[in-house]
């Protein structure tokens, strides 16, 4: 792919508030070329949405609406791009077809995203105290969530869930926040360009690449980003790297037409049958592939699309299993089971936490990598997409009281 710094994109930022323009596509003889793309055999997999109640933890301050000038859905005629690679530094205008653009998927549609970030680029989106994050949800009305860092990883994952258009006014405002711009400004010539990795399940991938690369020229020409998906598939899954380049309102816009595509090819073929990735350390506790994931102090990033074994019917019951530190399992059970039976009604799943010292059970019946010390088993049943809801729930709350935690620490510091 070439290099995002080489390919700068000038692009309009989606604003509700602006007046209806006619858009004509620009006769200047340019178009990308294959070699941005890469067309690649797809195999049975599944996709990475999932729907998310909105009502669930968070919704007090992911209200779901989407304030500023950068929010909805991105209008029909993408963003003026200027690429430095042109051969003439010509301004193109760009109109996707109705075939990516006027899909059945609503903006207020739910979908779950995927990206691999580095470490760096991550403490970037936090924040101190989780300050720019908790800004990234308000302002966008999407659920963000980053993975906590790996001993000998150097990528974490950021899930970002909630209606389309939250979640791609999101990822704009992640590069927004990554390059240190104002949240409200259209971005610039000058702005940087940002690669955010999307991990898209291979059988999906297909539908995003179109006919000969015909979907991704599509959506470069509409937003000013660069698309290019990976051949192989991440070690341990069965998902690929869809790599899209941009700045901020590129960004914005491309993770739109991304999403409305994933959305579609959901509706029209519904699996549940996907392994995701999940970064691990060189140390020999590594999830087992069954559908039990090992959280060590709850920041393994399995709780985004643990899946089941891909020879089981969709609709059998599965099982996940985690560990979470054995001092926050108070705040999971809650006064008199309160909370541990919200998280089971809103979640629609079994949660059941083990006694100290219990072991889960992995591969063929075998004992699963047991947690560290003062680390306690959880563990899950239900259908896929209830499991993956209670994992994030869980994790939700742990998050809650980290960040109680650090507050209550300063405060007293």
């Amino acid at each position: 792919m070439p290099d995002a710094d080489s390919n700068r994109k000038r692009s309009r930022s989606p604003s509700d508030s602006d007046p209806p323009k006619q858009h004509k596509r620009a006769n200047t003889g340019i178009a990308h070329t294959s070699d941005d793309v890469t067309v690649g055999s797809t195999h049975a997999g599944s996709t990475d949405i999932t729907m998310v109640d909105a009502s669930g933890p968070g919704a007090d301050e992911n209200s779901g609406s989407t304030p500023g000038s950068n929010s909805g859905k991105p209008k029909d005629g993408g963003a003026q791009s200027t690429s430095r690679d042109a051969k003439a530094d010509a301004t193109t205008t760009g109109e996707p077809s109705s075939s990516t653009s006027a899909g059945p998927a609503a903006p207020s549609a739910m979908i779950h995203m995927r990206c691999l970030i580095v470490t760096q680029d991550a403490s970037i989106i936090i924040g101190k105290g989780g300050s720019h994050v908790n800004e990234i949800r308000e302002k966008s009305g999407a659920r963000v969530m980053v993975s906590e860092s790996i001993p000998g990883n150097p990528e974490r994952i950021l899930n970002v869930s909630g209606p389309l258009d939250a979640v791609s006014k999101a990822f704009g405002l992640i590069v927004r926040r990554i390059n240190d711009e104002p949240f409200d400004v259209p971005s610039v010539p000058g702005s940087r360009a940002v690669t955010i990795k999307f991990m898209i399940p291979n059988s999906r991938m297909g539908s995003v690449i179109g006919k000969q690369g015909s979907k991704i020229k599509e959506i470069q020409d509409a937003s000013g980003a660069r698309l290019n998906a990976s051949e192989g598939m991440l070690p341990g899954s069965t998902e690929r790297v869809l790599s899209v380049a941009g700045v901020a309102d590129a960004i914005h816009i491309a993770t739109y037409y991304i999403g409305n595509i994933l959305i579609e090819a959901q509706e029209r073929m519904p699996s549940s049958s996907n392994s995701s990735y999940r970064p691990s350390s060189n140390s020999s506790r590594r999830p087992a592939t069954t559908g039990s994931s090992y959280v060590p102090g709850y920041n393994n990033p399995a709780p985004y699309g643990s899946a089941p074994p891909p020879h089981n019917p969709p609709q059998q019951l599965q099982t996940q299993q985690i560990y979470i530190p054995n001092d926050l399992v108070g705040c999971i059970i809650g006064k008199g089971g309160s909370k541990i039976n919200e998280i089971r009604h809103m979640s629609a799943s079994q949660i059941k936490i083990m006694e100290p010292g219990a072991v889960g059970v992995g591969m063929n019946g075998a004992p699963a990598p047991t947690g560290g010390e003062g680390e306690r088993l959880v563990v899950i049943t239900g259908q896929p997409a209830n499991i993956q809801m209670a994992v994030q729930l869980l994790y939700h709350r742990l998050e809650q009281e980290k960040q109680k935690q650090l507050r209550a620490a300063t405060g007293s510091a």
